[in-house]
């Protein structure tokens, strides 16, 4: 094997230096519009639903759950009117390695109702996905309100339901038993009976939850939106996790948290806060190792905050943050989705793009490469322009790459 001569290496070092350097392309996308008549569009889980190798769009309406296949984006519903009230969140992931995703439900929404409210459902797949499946019901807490598919530390997908209140709480005052914040873990066989344990308890009212690879065992690793703050959970041995506070309860905690890099062993965390609030914000880890991290506000114009990610859309080594807002009962505000790039490695300066400007009140997005093309896209519901979007990444590369 032949390898670089030193001055190979300097200069192979300098042009990745220059790369790193270079100002990020401008992001650039291409819309397809999936649907015109979304009722609420209250949440989305991309995953290859018919075992295609393609991402599909699976979206949870009002009183539908429907999976749209790639790429022609042709609409199956497969439940529909679960409970008589709303249908709220949705999770999709493949649990058994067949290559095909299964769903999770949640629905009876009512947040004003902390003792009888909420259902959860497992929907058993037909062998034509493109057919009605069939919903078997989980226990569940009221309010249920996000749920997310999990790995434990055996390697095993559980399902995590995370309600907005606890139960029997006072909606207005939060007072009350904490939320449960609970994994399921699913039988090794379809007819046993599903198991459940308590990861937290601790929070008074939660808006979102999201998983994540934060070290080196196999569990995922959770960020959590409260109105005491955002938190890192870290799954522990015994079933239960470990809680960390990392953001502060000013300006009313946060609705909607993600995880993001700067590069390898480089973090942050991107909040929405307050819940359905105007701020986007930015925590850094504190030079220190320990205690709150350090909080900066990216973009304080938002209208009803209500959705982020964060994805390399760009290919610059670094993550950039989606984010999009619904204004939900603010007639003639402007709604839509922003994209912010760090344009260094350390996050000091961040340039702001948009994505949609005023075509999508966005409910919910989430982030997936669709076609393949090793950049991830973005499919996001709109609330108020009903409609189901996908935004193709059509980003050039970096110069020099």
């Amino acid at each position: 094997m032949e390898y670089p001569s030193l001055p190979g290496l300097l200069a192979l070092a300098a042009s990745a230096s220059f790369l790193h350097a270079a100002t990020p392309p401008e992001p650039r996308f291409r819309v397809l519009t999936l649907d015109t008549n979304v009722a609420i569009g209250y949440g989305l889980a991309l995953a290859d639903v018919d075992g295609d190798r393609r991402i599909d769009v699976i979206l949870c309406d009002k009183s539908q759950i429907a999976w749209y296949r790639n790429p022609e984006w042709k609409k199956y519903v497969i439940a529909e009117k679960l409970t008589s009230l709303d249908h709220v969140c949705v999770a999709a992931a493949d649990i058994d390695g067949d290559g095909k995703a299964e769903i999770a439900v949640g629905a009876g929404w009512n947040p004003g109702d902390t003792a009888n409210s909420g259902a959860l459902f497992f929907l058993q797949a037909p062998k034509d996905r493109t057919q009605p499946w069939k919903p078997i019901a989980l226990p569940h807490d009221p309010t249920i309100h996000r749920i997310r598919w999990i790995q434990d530390r055996a390697g095993r997908m559980t399902l995590l339901s995370a309600p907005l209140h606890g139960r029997g709480n006072n909606p207005a005052t939060g007072e009350g038993d904490g939320v449960r914040i609970q994994r399921y873990t699913p039988p090794p066989t379809s007819a046993g009976p599903w198991t459940s344990e308590v990861l937290d308890a601790s929070h008074h009212k939660t808006h979102n939850i999201d998983p994540f690879q934060w070290d080196t065992d196999p569990a995922d690793e959770l960020v959590l939106a409260s109105r005491e703050g955002a938190f890192l959970v870290n799954p522990a041995t015994d079933g239960t996790a470990v809680t960390t506070q990392i953001g502060s309860d000013e300006n009313g905690g946060f609705g909607e948290v993600r995880a993001g890099r700067f590069a390898p062993g480089s973090r942050f965390i991107a909040g929405i806060s307050p819940m359905h609030g105007n701020q986007l914000v930015l925590l850094t880890p504190p030079a220190a190792g320990s205690g709150l991290w350090t909080r900066r506000i990216l973009d304080d114009g938002l209208i009803d905050g209500h959705a982020l990610a964060c994805a390399d859309f760009a290919r610059i080594g670094r993550d950039q943050i989606v984010v999009g807002w619904r204004a939900m009962n603010r007639p003639g505000a402007r709604v839509g989705i922003k994209l912010l790039t760090p344009m260094d490695p350390a996050g000091k300066e961040w340039r702001t793009s948009w994505v949609d400007d005023n075509g999508m009140a966005c409910e919910d997005l989430q982030v997936a490469d669709l076609n393949g093309d090793g950049r991830p896209d973005i499919v996001a519901a709109g609330r108020g322009t009903r409609n189901l979007k996908v935004y193709l990444n059509e980003t050039p590369a970096p110069a020099g790459l």
